[in-house]
């Protein structure tokens, strides 16, 4: 599984450095991704833990790994520390895991689309563009149905 996913990985221009990654406890970095979330950063907080510990072989379990990660993406030191060291985001963190474990993910890359569609793992472009046509034909089609029935619905052109 590493093999294909290191040579579609090669094929987006991503250079897996599987032999670099370190096995640690996450629980933290997921912390930060919703201290990232509040500050509107969390995009920018994932690809910066996915190039620490995918291609940079960094430990996203160390504080200070990770408040360096966040100073980096604009984040303040000291919040990120805060919020790290306490339990500010740990209900948030374990109610993810709950909600993984009630959809049936056990690992990752993992992608939910819509609340509905399920794509698991490292697969084909034509995997997700599938899935994110389907998702978007039904959620036109939603709207579609809301404007027949008076509401308000806009389209691809607006509104």
């Amino acid at each position: 599984m590493i093999g294909q996913v290191a040579q579609m990985g090669k094929g987006a221009g991503i250079d897996f450095n599987f032999e670099k990654a370190l096995i640690i406890n996450t629980f933290s970095a997921h912390k930060l991704l919703h201290l990232a979330k509040k500050h509107g950063k969390a995009n920018e907080m994932e690809e910066a833990l996915f190039i620490a510990h995918f291609i940079d072989g960094k430990n996203v379990g160390d504080l200070e790994e990770l408040i360096s990660l966040a100073e980096k993406s604009g984040i303040d030191r000291e919040e990120a520390r805060q919020a790290l060291t306490s339990d500010q985001f740990d209900n948030e963190v374990n109610q993810d895991i709950q909600d993984a474990k009630n959809n049936g993910i056990s690992g990752v890359p993992f992608f939910i689309l819509n609340g509905k569609y399920a794509v698991s793992g490292a697969q084909p472009i034509e995997v997700f563009a599938d899935a994110l046509q389907q998702t978007y034909k039904e959620t036109v089609s939603a709207f579609k149905d809301l404007s027949k029935e008076g509401g308000a619905a806009c389209d691809i052109n607006g509104c």
